[in-house]
């Protein structure tokens, strides 16, 4: 058996990260079905930072916050979507907008698993992706004015 030495290990780990990293580049955006039963990805939103919230009906502060969230959502600034915590059909969705009055785009992930942030353990919960989609920030709790002020500072800082 061959002894490898500490810097021949460190060199093969960071081929492989190289490798690694080359490789999830090469991986699609991830993807969304929204509302309409319309296929949505996470690349469409490129350029623009982005809020990704995750709700549920039965979840009070989640329904609270929908309003600052749409306003958010009409400046323009910062793009915004929310993810039904439940699994849902895009029929669903819609008829859930419609009685909650929800006026932010609902989307269901094609497959969770391949989203820049985990599946949240406590709603609501909040992730803020720059405009290349890395995650920035990550809000847990609700959102409220002064919340949604200072993510507008992280997120629109001129660079």
């Amino acid at each position: 058996m061959r002894r490898v030495s500490r810097r021949g290990l460190e060199m093969k780990r960071i081929c492989w990260l190289i490798v690694a990293s080359l490789l999830g580049a090469c991986s699609p955006a991830p993807s969304f079905t929204d509302a309409r039963g319309k296929s949505v990805s996470l690349s469409d939103f490129a350029g623009k930072p982005l809020l990704v919230n995750y709700f549920a009906p039965w979840c009070a502060p989640c329904l609270r916050e929908m309003p600052l969230l749409a306003a958010l959502h009409q400046e323009g600034q910062i793009g915004v979507l929310a993810i039904n915590y439940d699994p849902a059909s895009p029929i669903e969705l819609a008829a859930l907008a419609r009685q909650h009055q929800i006026a932010v785009p609902l989307m269901i992930p094609v497959d969770e698993r391949s989203l820049p942030f985990p599946r949240p353990t406590v709603l609501p919960t909040s992730y803020l992706l720059d405009g290349h989609g890395k995650l920035q920030e990550t809000l847990v709790g609700e959102l409220d004015t002064q919340k949604l002020a200072s993510i507008k500072a992280l997120l629109l800082k001129p660079e």
